[in-house]
């Protein structure tokens, strides 16, 4: 429950901030929001292993890895498209972007 409030707080400001700054529409600025606070469950989680990695088994490491790495990048990058107009590139040149 705490950390949905958190996230809803922190939601609310990234919308009230973005919508104060940026010539996007209240919609788009709630949409940027939403790709910035989607994964705080995700977030948590990593910061939690940070804190104390000793603490996790392989297993749980690999397991909050790849949620981590599935759930937020496409968030982020929808973020960045709409508020700072930059597409995801690939500057590692590891196929990181497929394009279908």
């Amino acid at each position: 429950m705490k950390q949905e409030i958190i996230g809803n707080t922190v939601r609310r400001r990234i919308q009230e901030a973005v919508q104060n700054t940026s010539e996007l529409s209240s919609s788009e600025s709630a949409d940027v929001a939403f790709h910035m606070t989607d994964w705080l469950g995700d977030l948590d989680r990593l910061v939690q292993f940070y804190s104390a990695p000793e603490q996790f088994s392989d297993q749980e490491v690999h397991r909050l890895l790849v949620n981590f790495l599935v759930h937020v990048p496409n968030h982020v990058a929808a973020a960045a498209a709409l508020l700072a107009d930059s597409p995801v590139s690939d500057i590692f040149q590891v196929g990181a972007v497929r394009h279908e």
